[in-house]
């Protein structure tokens, strides 16, 4: 697993946690591997009702870090065939196989936003049942179209069924952040105006606790089956869409020539 990703398991809780805030929790395609394979593990353990991802820091993950991102650009020179395998195999396996762990996650996925989110890391955050911000300075950003591609992680479907058509559109195409005013009552459900972030984690599994009791176990799973079930389809459907979609934008190297920018200075990224 991930030096950056680490996990436990607390009664009913499986934790997962993002820790590496001296680099504002960026995260490699393993990284995000990594959580996907826990959310399977969670998946497996028949105690566990609630799978909570948490981060450190002030950031949730400032997104794929550049470094790993650039080192998988393809030669120039190299034909077409071994371009478009290598970024299938290094891009686009690895999005789906995470978007569809969190897609068909039975446990209830629930989100511990302590700061900002970007670009796939804000795309799982999208994909959680419940979200709790520490604060109102938390934003999500989904900088595809300032880097070069389209929507990915499920953020097509996503965006529009949480944010609405409208501000999915605003949002994706303009690469502008989606701010606190926005996500409060849509997508985050519940302001903890804290400052720490370990007081946050902390207060959120202690309220958590006393939110599930009395209530039947097997209740909260079916619950979880049947909010999620229609969103399901729509989001497995899309995988083949958006992987289909971002793969000729990857394979003109404009993204790559992007993220080289944003790691030399070139660039600022679009916060």
């Amino acid at each position: 697993m991930s030096e950056r990703v680490s996990h436990h398991i607390h009664g009913q809780f499986f934790i997962i946690k993002i820790n590496d805030p001296k680099h504002l929790n960026s995260l490699t395609f393993a990284d995000f591997v990594s959580i996907a394979l826990l959310l399977n593990k969670a998946n497996n353990i028949d105690s566990v009702l609630f799978t909570v991802l948490q981060s450190s820091g002030k950031y949730f993950s400032s997104g794929g870090k550049f470094t790993a991102v650039n080192e998988l650009r393809v030669e120039e020179n190299a034909s077409e065939v071994d371009k478009v395998s290598k970024l299938v195999s290094a891009i686009c396996s690895p999005n789906i196989f995470v978007a569809n762990a969190f897609e068909t996650h039975k446990k209830v996925l629930i989100c511990c936003l302590n700061g900002p989110a970007v670009g796939l890391s804000a795309s799982l955050v999208a994909l959680c049942d419940v979200v709790y911000s520490k604060n109102d300075s938390v934003f999500l950003l989904f900088p595809f179209s300032s880097l070069g591609f389209v929507a990915e992680v499920g953020t097509s479907v996503t965006l529009t069924q949480k944010l609405g058509v409208n501000s999915a559109n605003e949002h994706l195409i303009f690469s502008s952040p989606v701010l606190f005013k926005e996500l409060l009552g849509t997508m985050i459900t519940k302001n903890y105006q804290l400052t720490d972030t370990d007081a946050f984690n902390k207060k959120v599994l202690e309220d958590l606790k006393q939110d599930v009791k009395g209530l039947y176990p097997k209740s909260i799973l079916g619950m979880k089956y049947l909010l999620h079930s229609q969103m399901k389809e729509k989001l497995i459907k899309s995988q083949a869409m958006e992987a289909n979609g971002t793969l000729p934008f990857w394979a003109s190297g404009e993204p790559f020539k992007r993220f080289q920018q944003l790691q030399k200075g070139d660039r600022r990224h679009k916060l």
